[in-house]
């Protein structure tokens, strides 16, 4: 995307990978006696720029305090910025990005109907480095589709399965999905070390929880198919290792969950 975005960014369209945290931005270096934030102002004001500041929810703090400081300093900046939640600045506008779309499962699609979901030209995309002959067929079409129904759209997890094919028939890749932490495995060696697996992207969001935001999503885990407020209130509220959780505390919390992207809240 940033390459597309060149003719309207002449200063230059910048990726700061923000998981290692460690990576320098821009090429800048500190200079004697000036602070790097004070360089990087100092680089970026009058210049026509976009940032994309990518993974930004392990920093969500400092990335909401540097991103506010550098729009307030220079009017040319653009900056976008990934993350499982807004960085609640002022001009702020959240662009919330679905998962893939899927085929329902009541119905048999045809072959031409299946192509259409992007969850299946993901998966068919990636099953192909892994077996360049791989062909979806009418043999394996209804299979493919419970795969990507069964793994909710979500790009990692159509890609890891989609590496199995070239051991696993689609319709056995199907059947294990009731253990996908074992079989979504396997991921791009130079990934980040969340993206290559299933469970470790899980991990990776559930550890920058509260104790507190934790003990609710735990809690809220026996519900299947949506709950009620109401119903939150009376299950969340217990005592837990990370404390009491009052009624009144749920209602906080989970409004966290839902701005982490962690719980979708459907209107009325």
């Amino acid at each position: 995307m940033g390459q597309e975005l060149l003719a309207d960014y002449p200063q230059g369209v910048w990726l700061i990978e923000l998981a290692p945290v460690a990576d320098p931005a821009l090429g800048l270096r500190e200079e004697s006696g000036r602070s790097l934030v004070t360089t990087l102002l100092d680089y970026l004001r009058g210049r026509k720029t976009l940032l994309l500041l990518d993974n930004c929810e392990h920093v969500i703090a400092a990335c909401a305090q540097l991103v506010e400081l550098l729009l307030r300093a220079c009017p040319d900046l653009t900056i976008l910025a990934s993350s499982r939640e807004q960085l609640g600045i002022a001009g702020e506008t959240a662009f919330r990005v679905p998962s893939l779309s899927i085929p329902e499962l009541h119905q048999s699609p045809s072959l031409e109907t299946l192509a259409h979901y992007e969850a299946v030209q993901l998966f068919v995309d990636r099953a192909r480095l892994a077996l360049p002959e791989f062909a979806v067929t009418s043999k394996n079409a209804n299979a493919l589709a419970q795969i990507c129904q069964r793994l909710d759209g979500i790009p990692l997890a159509i890609e890891l399965a989609a590496a199995r094919v070239n051991v696993l028939g689609i319709e056995q890749i199907a059947a294990r999905l009731g253990n996908a932490f074992r079989l979504l495995t396997g991921g791009s060696r130079t990934a980040l070390p969340r993206q290559q697996t299933l469970r470790a992207l899980m991990d990776w969001s559930y550890n920058l929880l509260s104790d507190a935001e934790r003990a609710l999503l735990r809690r809220l885990s026996v519900f299947a198919g949506g709950w009620t407020l109401e119903a939150a209130e009376a299950i969340g509220a217990d005592e837990d290792v990370a404390g009491l959780i009052q009624p009144d505390d749920v209602l906080d919390l989970l409004t966290q969950l839902v701005n982490k992207s962690l719980v979708s809240a459907e209107g009325a």
